[in-house]
């Protein structure tokens, strides 16, 4: 696999173009706007361009912490986040950055590949595409989304190589069991963090730590303790008017009227909010939303809600198409060609070769520019 390395420190130039209305090479209409900014996971890398929340963009370097990383290396399902000057996918000549935003960097250990669970500096984690050419002791870069109850749904786990200057770990939480007097808290339901006053970011004070707040830590892990030299409040307080977030709903309103997005902050709905996907109603805790904001006195209005696009089809296989990775199969969605891919994942000893026209199975789908892809196939229960 490729192993990400931190290289120098550099400025990031981007040649933004880009909308939700990519196209199946990357591309987009000449007359899609772009958000002002972007916080999302990166949907796919070919050669120096990058698709983050369905918009493409022209990569010319990318950094992490202040240091440069190699566009090569970077991933599908990396969290990053873009802040651009483009208005439009005609303005080529416009300038952006982009950052990787991982939720969680150190060392891993008890990593088991057969059921994809391992921690990272003492926190448990489960991700079953975890490679087995990441060994324990390695460094690595987890990205991942919040969820109300169940910790961190893991995105992608990266291979890294830490340059001579940088060899801090991250880990951002919900801080628990704050205790003013110890200046201590936990994050990730166990991690134990210790601070002191200085650590706390220029934007924050010791008063403003509580208990219930997502916060960013950077230190050095001392037997299982975090010492953390910086603590951070992540909220959505600064952003800017038509910024585009990727995130998990963690409470929503009785009536729906506004809801927290990933721990950090509520947005409000009204009237003029737009669905993409689904509607109001789909407005639940845990579900995958991309929300474009404006601020309306002072609090975050929801200008757009695009749901998560995964979809569950069961069937019959109808036709396989060996060559083009893809098979069409019959559902009460009526004839759909499904795409498979690396990443998609086949239970009950199912495998694309051994798929066989007749079988009936269950298809977990997303759905990219018409397209369905497999997230995962299994045989459907007839019980």
């Amino acid at each position: 696999m490729k192993k990400l390395a931190l290289i120098s420190v550099v400025g990031l130039i981007l040649t933004g173009c880009g909308g939700s209305d990519s196209n199946s090479n990357g591309s987009n209409d000449n007359n899609t706007q772009v958000p002002s900014a972007i916080q999302g996971t990166i949907d796919s890398v070919s050669g120096n361009t990058i698709v983050v929340n369905g918009y493409s963009y022209q990569v010319d370097s990318a950094n992490y912490a202040g240091e440069d990383v190699a566009i090569a290396d970077l991933e599908k399902n990396m969290m990053v986040s873009i802040s651009s000057n483009a208005r439009s996918a005609s303005a080529h000549t416009s300038r952006a950055q982009v950052s990787l935003e991982p939720t969680i960097v150190g060392l891993i250990s008890d990593a088991n590949h057969n059921n994809g669970t391992f921690k990272v500096n003492g926190i448990a984690l489960t991700f079953t595409d975890l490679s087995r050419e990441i060994e324990n002791s390695d460094w690595v870069m987890v990205s991942s989304l919040p969820t109300a109850n169940a910790g961190y749904k893991v995105l992608s786990v990266v291979k890294f190589e830490p340059s001579d200057e940088y060899e801090t770990v991250e880990v951002e939480g919900l801080i628990t069991n704050l205790n003013l007097n110890t200046l201590t808290f936990n994050l990730g339901g166990a991690l134990n963090v210790e601070y002191t006053v200085d650590s706390i970011d220029n934007d924050s004070n010791e008063s403003e730590l509580a208990d219930g707040l997502w916060v960013e830590v950077t230190g050095s892990m001392v037997g299982s303790v975090l010492k953390a030299d910086e603590v951070e409040v992540e909220d959505f307080d600064e952003i800017d008017n038509d910024t585009e977030i990727e995130g998990t709903i963690t409470s929503v309103a009785n009536d729906k009227s506004s809801f927290q997005l990933s721990f950090k902050g509520h947005f409000l709905v009204d009237e003029n909010t737009r669905y993409e996907d689904g509607s109001k109603s789909k407005l639940t805790v845990d579900t995958e939303v991309e929300v474009t904001t404006k601020k309306v006195n002072g609090r975050n209005v929801a200008t757009k809600i695009e749901f998560e696009r995964d979809v569950d089809l069961e069937g019959t296989v109808q036709s396989i198409y060996l060559e083009g990775s893809s098979f069409e199969m019959t559902s009460l969605h009526g004839n759909q060609t499904i795409h498979v891919n690396k990443n998609t994942q086949f239970e009950d000893g199912l495998t694309f070769e051994n798929l066989a026209i007749g079988d009936l199975i269950e298809v977990e789908a997303y759905k990219v520019n018409s397209q369905y892809i497999a997230i995962e196939i299994e045989a459907e229960d007839n019980d």
